[in-house]
């Protein structure tokens, strides 16, 4: 284990990120730090698997505080990097369910039922799935052939 995920360990254990996700201030310094778990294999990363969830939670729930966390509700530009930054760690969580305990997966659909859904208000033509960085939910259909 890498001295930065040693520290990573520490920080989510003794609730440090949880405390940063609590607040604006802090809230992307600590998605960050949680986003470097990123580099793990699926086995290493299965043991902080429930603590990451629980992390998205905190974030998830200082945001609905702050400015709403749908898809659907515009976001102004001062909140678009909270915004881009919780949604973006959604997308890592959908990418690696695989790495997190079957045991969690009520929560983790909970949580990724901002994402899993085609429902999008454009306001002035901007999606905002483009202004938040995560043009990955973008599914373009094809039109059948006439």
């Amino acid at each position: 284990m890498s001295y930065d995920i040693r520290k990573l360990d520490r920080a989510v254990f003794d609730g440090s990120l949880s405390a940063r996700l609590s607040t604006l201030h802090h809230f992307r310094y600590a998605m960050n730090e949680i986003m470097k778990f990123d580099h793990l294999e699926d086995c290493d990363l299965q043991p902080y698997g429930e603590k990451i969830i629980t992390l998205t939670e905190v974030a998830r729930w200082t945001l609905q505080q702050r400015m709403g966390v749908s898809l659907i509700i515009p976001c102004s530009e001062e909140h678009v990097p909270y915004k881009a930054a919780y949604f973006k760690l959604l997308v890592w969580i959908r990418r690696r369910r695989s790495a997190f305990p079957t045991n969690n997966d009520d929560r983790i659909n909970s949580l990724l039922e901002d994402i899993n859904h085609q429902i999008v208000l454009r306001t002035r033509g901007i999606d905002p799935r483009v202004q938040l960085g995560i043009e990955e939910l973008i599914i373009i259909k094809k039109r059948p052939d006439a």
